[in-house]
């Protein structure tokens, strides 16, 4: 993917996901990093969860 959709993926993903309990994000968030680390931290920081948190 070029940097302008992985933004776009980011961006929709905080969308979708706001108003879910932080708890519900971070699981997620934890499981994009799973998958690809890039990945996981971009979806966090779209979220607006602290990235220290997926490794743990």
């Amino acid at each position: 993917m070029s940097e302008e959709q992985q933004q776009a993926l980011f961006s929709n993903t905080a969308r979708s996901i706001h108003g879910v309990p932080q708890e519900i994000q971070l699981r997620h968030a934890r499981h994009c990093y799973q998958a690809d680390k890039a990945y996981g931290k971009g979806i966090a920081a779209a979220i607006g969860l602290d990235v220290e948190l997926l490794g743990s």
